[in-house]
């Protein structure tokens, strides 16, 4: 077993997934994916001590295009607008060439053109593809790897959202965005925030096992990366807790040990707003943007 970043065996097996949960928690959701686990009993997670990057295995049991074609049209809000969004236009001018790889259905470039930056989006959904050429927005049903040889340091940003969470061939995919990427060009990367705090009492979450979710990123491996690619981070923001400060409240009363329930229960009733700002001053909120300067 190799690491999807580093793509060394200094990797550790850290849990095992029974496959049949899985199936059973997507039909909840109304997904079908038994496909992806024939003949597959479990699924594992490991990871790889060199970045502290999560990923599960075997691949195969991740998504392809006409999973996330199915989940879009089961979860009418899966492609909207996020929070990251905001936070990445301001790191972006009008001068600059921008590509969006896993653009979706085209909610940030239309955030771009609303700004008069001139922005491309590779997705490799046909839906959204044709629902954002529709829209008159520049969208191509294309791999990072293909454009990285049609268009070499074309861009001075590339960015993704929400995309490299679902990626299994991590150090390829980085590294076709950087041979994209103008030299001192911005790399800006959204993915969720794998704090333990969300998923620590519930490994079953649904959409962050497979097929959904490749791998699972941190503060930690987010940085990790200058140390394998020629990338050097220059800022990291977290989502504030208070966006999702009542999920993260229902979760802990529902999925936390008999004690912490306890307390969180009395504090909730008595004093609820005090307990709301200390929590959302002492944790960081469930996704994460990272900006990276390319360095050669």
């Amino acid at each position: 077993m190799k690491s999807p970043i580093t793509n060394t065996s200094n990797v550790s097996k850290l849990y095992s997934f029974s496959s049949e949960k899985i199936i059973t928690a997507y039909k909840r959701i109304g997904v079908d994916v038994l496909s992806y686990f024939e003949n597959i009993n479990e699924v594992n997670l490991y990871k790889c001590n060199d970045t502290g990057y999560r990923f599960y295995t075997p691949f195969k049991t991740i998504g392809d295009a006409k999973f996330y074609d199915d989940l879009s049209k089961n979860r009418k809000n899966y492609y909207t607008h996020r929070w990251e969004h905001n936070i990445a236009v301001n790191f972006i001018n009008k001068s600059d060439s921008v590509l969006e790889v896993g653009s979706g259905f085209g909610v940030f470039l239309e955030l771009l053109k609303q700004k008069n930056i001139q922005a491309k989006g590779l997705e490799l959904n046909p839906y959204a593809v044709k629902h954002c050429k529709n829209k008159g927005l520049n969208v191509e049903e294309k791999l990072i790897q293909k454009e990285a040889l049609e268009q070499n340091r074309a861009y001075s940003i590339i960015c993704y959202f929400q995309v490299l969470e679902h990626i299994t061939t991590v150090h390829e995919f980085i590294k076709a965005s950087l041979e994209a990427l103008k030299k001192d060009g911005k790399l800006i990367v959204g993915v969720p925030n794998n704090n333990p705090y969300l998923f620590i009492s519930d490994k079953y979450h649904t959409l962050n096992l497979p097929p959904h979710h490749a791998g699972l990123w941190n503060e930690k491996s987010l940085k990790a990366l200058q140390n394998v690619f020629p990338l050097e981070l220059e800022e990291i923001i977290f989502e504030p807790l208070e966006k999702s400060y009542k999920y993260f409240l229902m979760f802990h009363l529902q999925y936390s040990n008999v004690f912490i329930r306890i307390i969180l229960k009395m504090l909730n009733k008595f004093m609820p707003k005090i307990l709301k700002t200390l929590i959302c001053k002492l944790i960081k909120g469930r996704n994460v943007l990272a900006v990276y300067k390319k360095t050669s």
